[in-house]
């Protein structure tokens, strides 16, 4: 992959509107904590890909209903208390251990059938952020993990008869998503790095709006969530 492509993945991710922690988070203590975190949902889910965004897919090549499921689990360490703003009891992590995989389908206006498997999973250097509270957290910090500490996939990309492999960079967020307040949906983003596709994917607890043409997401049929202290 070219150092421009690289580039235009990691803007994906780094340009995303999260203004509660945008510019360089700063510890508040000097205590740590250790945590455990899982996140879960399946059923209809939004799916959208298309050009590297920021964000979300733009261009966009096609954006609808599909049906799936994705989880993550893992364990933090050493989480230090943030102070993004007005918003206590979020903690940042360099220290994480995290797997998780996601499958979807969804068959387009043309009666084409597609479908996502992947496994996701943290380096040695993936970084996260923890709002225990709420039992919510991201994998890749949006506005903040430089690519090195980004989460990372592989997985196949299978379209009508054609399979394709894919690989890059990947966001897993419970919540923890765009400005706050934050809602109950799971999202993910896997970012190609051979073809410059983006896939966004996300699951909603209760159901939330969506962009056009759809207007509507339904309620995931299970959805769970936690943060735990070690």
């Amino acid at each position: 992959m070219s150092r421009k492509a690289f580039t235009l993945l990691f803007m994906m991710f780094s340009t995303i509107a999260f203004s509660s922690i945008a510019g360089s988070a700063q510890a508040l203590t000097a205590e740590t904590m250790d945590f455990r975190f899982r996140g879960f949902a399946a059923g209809q889910c939004y799916i959208a890909y298309g050009g590297t965004g920021p964000g979300f897919p733009n261009p966009l090549d096609w954006s609808g209903l599909g049906n799936g499921q994705a989880t993550a689990t893992g364990y933090a360490s050493d989480a230090t208390e943030t102070f993004p703003t007005s918003i206590p009891d979020v903690y940042i992590s360099e220290n994480i251990r995290a797997i998780g995989e996601i499958t979807i389908g969804w068959t387009e206006g043309d009666g084409s059938k597609h479908r996502i498997i992947a496994g996701i999973y943290s380096t040695a250097t993936s970084e996260a952020l923890f709002y225990p509270s709420n039992n919510q957290f991201v994998l890749t910090i949006p506005m903040y993990s430089p690519p090195d500490k980004c989460m990372r996939f592989n997985g196949i990309y299978v379209s009508s008869s054609k399979i394709a492999r894919i690989s890059g960079i990947a966001l897993f967020a419970v919540g923890i998503y765009g400005p706050n307040p934050w809602p109950d949906n799971i999202i993910v983003l896997l970012g190609d790095e051979q073809s410059g596709t983006l896939f966004f994917i996300a699951w909603s607890r209760l159901g939330t709006p969506t962009p056009s043409p759809l207007g509507f997401l339904p309620a995931a049929k299970a959805y769970a969530s936690f943060v735990k202290k070690a």
